[in-house]
């Protein structure tokens, strides 16, 4: 089991003295060693420094059932853990681990993304499916949806894309007339994520990174202080550069409403296996996902200065930070308040070559 050491938990109780919401990353997900530290930081900052909630990049609609349980409530952990988080995250051990303790601990659990690992809105509408006065839209929406709903990955998308032009219309209509409902504030929240999920699904990429940011801010009620476990791009202070264009991150939105307040720390590895994707047709989703070793930092990464954590001072020149295999581009110092750089990571057992999607 990775583990900080006393002087480097000291080092981020004094970086997140004044912080309302503190992000913790990782590289890739499914990573055993990633959720051991991020259990470790959580565990932390409920006991020493007053959070009270974990949120997760997995969907607000799913988790809304994890977090009745780790309130007290009834149901089976492992059953909650596959089937209401998203992108296969519950199935990892050290996530059950983590909630297990939530629960004994009375911390809150919320997703904060859109439903359906970002492919499928039935979650969404299926609960907002109990209100009567939305129900006939919202059946006409569940119909409508059937071609991609139930697909995976990549397939979802192509498959939304040869839809007809006047049910991609329609589906939007639909859901932009249910916004003036009589709705609860959650009610409100999942039917706002569903609006992203339709925007991402039309090609706008940055629709999930303000999709959470949202709603890790409508958590933030008077004395509240949440912590958030997400990838390193989705955490990161500053916009993402990918081909073409800028993608505002969830990071981004967060310290322009919180400034000081949004701590951000990524994870990462020196060397290792990790989980990983490749395109192939003939896999669930059209992505294969593999374990890939990894290759040795480059001089101008975070990870050349070895095994550590450096807080934002130390971390110098640095442009890039590993995602999965490869690496991205970035202001490592301007990105992160702190880097958690681990010796060495492995997947979790749980995950299969070959499978991805919900």
């Amino acid at each position: 089991m990775s583990s900080l050491s006393p002087g480097e938990f000291d080092a981020i109780a004094d970086v997140v003295r004044d912080a309302r919401v503190v992000a913790i990353g990782e590289s890739a997900h499914h990573v055993r060693e990633y959720y051991d530290v991020r259990f470790q930081l959580t565990r932390f900052l409920v006991e020493r420094c007053g959070f009270s909630v974990f949120a997760m990049e997995s969907g607000y609609s799913e988790g809304l059932a994890v977090d009745a349980w780790t309130r007290g409530g009834p149901g089976d952990l492992e059953e909650l853990a596959a089937r209401h988080i998203t992108y296969r995250m519950g199935r990892c051990a050290q996530m059950r681990e983590q909630l297990a303790w939530m629960r004994t601990a009375g911390v809150g659990f919320s997703g904060i993304d859109v439903p359906g690992s970002a492919t499928s809105p039935l979650p969404a509408l299926l609960h907002l499916r109990h209100l009567p006065h939305v129900r006939p839209q919202v059946d006409e929406i569940i119909d409508l949806v059937q071609p991609f709903a139930h697909r995976e990955g990549l397939a979802a998308y192509a498959a939304y894309a040869s839809m007809p032009e006047a049910d991609r219309d329609r589906i939007t209509a639909l859901l932009a007339g249910l916004t003036a409902g009589d709705l609860s504030g959650t009610e409100r929240r999942e039917l706002r994520l569903l609006v992203l999920l339709d925007q991402l699904l039309r090609g706008d990429v940055a629709a999930r990174d303000l999709g959470m940011a949202e709603t890790v801010l409508s958590l933030l009620e008077p004395g509240t202080k949440v912590v958030v476990g997400a990838a390193n791009g989705h955490i990161q202070r500053i916009p993402m550069a990918l081909p073409g264009v800028t993608v505002p991150t969830m990071g981004a939105h967060l310290t322009q409403r919180l400034g000081d307040a949004y701590v951000p720390v990524a994870l990462t590895a020196v060397s290792g296996i990790t989980p990983t994707r490749r395109r192939d047709p003939d896999a669930p989703g059209g992505v294969l996902v593999i374990g890939a070793e990894l290759p040795p930092p480059r001089k101008d990464s975070v990870e050349a200065t070895g095994a550590g954590m450096l807080l934002r001072d130390a971390l110098g020149t640095a442009s890039f930070i590993r995602v999965l295999d490869g690496w991205q581009e970035t202001d490592v110092a301007a990105a992160y308040d702190a880097v958690v750089t681990l010796g060495t990571i492995s997947p979790a057992e749980q995950i299969s070559a070959g499978v991805d999607g919900r």
